[in-house]
């Protein structure tokens, strides 16, 4: 369910026409650049010094992670196999906000009130929806992995106030360009509503490719919108999240990108352990 900011209050997509450093102004989709601590934060080695440090204050803890990446970046594909290996509670602000209007809760029927008129919702409706989502049992138990969220100082700064802050913020980076492709290339099936791509997934036949279908959206004009649209917003965030953020290569094949995920992870769920022994003897 889309949503952005409006003058008082922030929503799920970014302001554009929020104020920009020149230094922010430099950044673009294909290299983000980021606060000077984030930069050593680059995954190089599982025992780089910055790892360490983001290590150190996830012990005896739940995993508590946020990814961000641009629309066709992998990042679904890579929130399925970070689940899947850590079983980490995956929690999406446009999920919750769907399921809270079609359960018909206080929250629910607010965001319908502001949709239907064609308003946007406002910040502290899906920051409330987020918050009681994030105290539930399962995710203080398995930990959560926050997907998408959030995308503007205003969300971020909602989040720290209640004391809402991630281990680690995965931030996916993928070119421009490559992108680009990535989206216009792809094709529907309506007969099977499977997702075909021209160049890395063609249809198996003829036939297929004669009928497949293309969304309005993923042309190349409305995909590059849609890429400012997501920049604007990480740029917003990473001077919140410069202390853990990791960049992390999503121009290769999606294992090679989990990897480099899962080391990072995995040494937090490694210091975790090793921590809680200590602890207990």
């Amino acid at each position: 369910m889309a949503m952005a900011a409006s003058p008082g209050a922030s929503h799920l997509h970014a302001r554009s026409g929020s104020s920009r450093s020149p230094a922010n102004q430099a950044l673009s989709a294909s290299s983000i650049a980021l606060p000077q601590r984030c930069i050593e934060c680059r995954i190089s080695s599982a025992s780089s010094p910055s790892q360490r440090q983001i290590v150190h204050a996830v012990a005896r803890e739940p995993l508590k992670v946020m990814i961000s990446g641009a629309p066709a970046s992998g990042k679904g594909t890579q929130c399925e196999l970070i689940t899947d290996k850590y079983g980490l509670v995956h929690i999406a602000a446009g999920d919750l906000l769907r399921a809270e209007v079609a359960a018909g809760t206080e929250n629910g029927i607010k965001a319908q009130e502001y949709m239907n008129k064609g308003q946007l919702v406002p910040n502290e409706i899906v920051v409330s929806m987020v918050k009681r989502r994030l105290e539930e049992q399962d995710a203080q138990e398995k930990g959560w992995l926050l997907d998408g969220y959030p995308r503007s100082v205003s969300q971020a700064e909602a989040l720290e106030a209640l004391n809402i802050r991630p281990h680690v913020f995965i931030l996916l980076q993928v070119p421009e360009d490559i992108l680009v492709e990535r989206v216009v290339g792809r094709r529907l099936d309506p007969v099977t509503g499977k997702i075909y791509h021209l160049t890395y997934a063609p249809p198996e036949t003829p036939e297929i490719e004669a009928r497949l279908t293309q969304r309005s959206d993923d042309t190349e004009e409305r995909v590059k919108l849609r890429l400012k649209t997501h920049r604007q917003n990480v740029e917003d965030v990473l001077s919140i999240y410069s202390d853990v953020i990791v960049p992390v290569d999503g121009n290769r094949p999606k294992t090679e990108v989990f990897s480099s995920i899962d080391s990072i992870l995995n040494e937090m769920v490694q210091s975790e352990q090793l921590g809680e022994a200590m602890s207990s003897s």
